[in-house]
Order: C-alpha cells, then structure tokens, then sequence
C-alpha cells in the first residue's frame, strides 16, 4: 500500500468522521451511565453544621436514604419522600446540553436534623396550631356582636391542632438504629455477661460433689463440737473460781 493510499485515508474529512464517531460513542456510553445512576440512586445536598453543602449519590432504599461515612463508619439516615425531593438535571454541568443530561430526584437534608429541610407538605384543611384556636376562643367569648361570634364559631367547628414544634434528632442515630449498630452492640454486651454467668456457674457444679459435701458437714461438726467444748471448759473455770472467791471470803467488785 502507497503513501498516497493511506493518506487517502486522513484527509479533514476522515479525521471529522473518526471524530464523530468517538463523540457519538461517548454519548452513548454516558448516556447509559447516568441513566443507570438516576435509576438506582437519589442526590442528597448535605447542609452541613459548620457551613456550606456537599452533593452524594444515595441508594434508593424505600423511603429513607442513608449516607455511610467512610471514616469512621456510621450511616446516617433521613426519611424522604415525594414531596421532600424535587427533580433537577443530573449531571448538572454547564458544559453538557440541557437536552444531554437526565433528570433526577433531590433531597435537602441538613447533617444535624434528619427531617428534610425540603419538605413540600400539602397544606391540611381545618388545622390550625393550639395557640390560634384558645386565641379565637377568647376572642369569641369576649365579643358583643353575635354575627361576628356566629362566624368564629363556624370558621372553628370541625378545627383540629396540630403540633407545630420544630424536632431536631440526630441522623447519625437514626442510621445506626436502623441499621442495627445499637442492637447490636447491646446483644454482644448482655452475651458477654450471659457467657461470663454461665461460666461461674459451670465452675460451681464442678466444685459441688457429694464429696465436697461430705467434708463440708464433716468440718462443720467438728467446729461445733469444739466450740461447745470451748464453752463448757469456761462454764467450768468460771465456777471454780467462785467457789474459792467465797471460800476466801473475797467480795466481789461493786459495778459502778
């Protein structure tokens, strides 16, 4: 094959085909690749505590999304929903065209709190907070004008309170519930301890034989009958050396 042959193959127009058909390529690839990732996975923007954000990719796992620390290996949790996650383009760089990227679901979660702080509640009707139903209330039993109390009370038939106090809890804690770090930690505790009983008591039935009582009783009579001896000879001395005080015609010491 000539020189002109092979340079017949490398004009602008070639190098434009080959070109083409990398860049098709990989538009197709990534294509497939973030299609797979916007399937299996939900992006978590993480407020973190001590300021700023950080994006992660997280499993789908029913509703809840957890998030493992690779440092120090607690999972941390938030529970999500529909209405806590909204969808915007993944991958999300300026450089790629709209058309390009795929859409994904995303959580805004705060690292202390493990409620979501995007949580699109649907408004409820006939709720109102405890505070603004005693407030009508007071409002409604110190008004003079009937038609204005006949309308309180109507806007108030059928209200339900609702708590309206912000809860902040630890994900950390709920991952590692969740995820059975507690319960696990606990079971090895009361196992150890249960192991550690067990063990005293395998020790005590070796050492209690019928021989080991035997001996037992057998020392505990002999203790028996040395004390009762014991006591007897004091009776005794005690008794002689009245006997020889009165023969003596000592008196005995007045106890003050």
């Amino acid at each position: 094959m000539d020189a002109a042959t092979i340079n017949a193959w490398f004009t602008p127009f070639h190098y434009f085909v080959y070109l083409g058909t990398v860049f098709v390529a990989m538009v197709v690839f990534y294509q497939w690749r973030w299609s797979k990732t916007c399937k299996e996975n939900i992006q978590v923007l993480v407020a973190q505590q001590g300021g700023g954000g950080e994006f992660m990719l997280a499993p789908k796992n029913g509703g809840e999304v957890t998030i493992k620390n690779p440092h120090t290996g607690s999972n941390r949790t938030w529970a999500v929903n529909e209405l806590a996650t909204i969808d915007v383009l993944y991958p999300g760089v300026g450089f790629v065209p709209a058309f390009l990227q795929k859409s994904i679901r995303m959580a805004i979660v705060s690292e202390g709190d493990w409620e979501p702080l995007l949580n699109r509640s649907p408004h409820l009707k006939k709720v109102a907070s405890p505070d603004m139903v005693v407030s009508l209330n007071k409002i409604i039993d110190n008004c003079k004008d009937e038609a204005i109390k006949d309308r309180l009370l109507a806007v108030l038939e059928g209200v339900s309170t609702a708590p309206t106090r912000e809860m902040i809890a630890s994900p950390a804690v709920l991952g590692n519930l969740m995820h059975e770090k507690i319960t696990e930690a606990v079971i090895t505790v009361n196992k150890e301890v249960v192991d550690s009983i067990s063990n005293l008591v395998n020790k005590f039935k070796s050492m209690v034989n019928p021989y080991v009582v035997y001996i037992g009783l057998g020392i505990i009579i002999v203790l028996s009958a040395y004390v009762v001896y014991q006591t007897a000879s004091i009776t005794e001395l005690k008794e002689g050396l009245e006997l020889i005080r009165q023969s003596l015609g000592i008196q005995p010491i007045p106890t003050p």
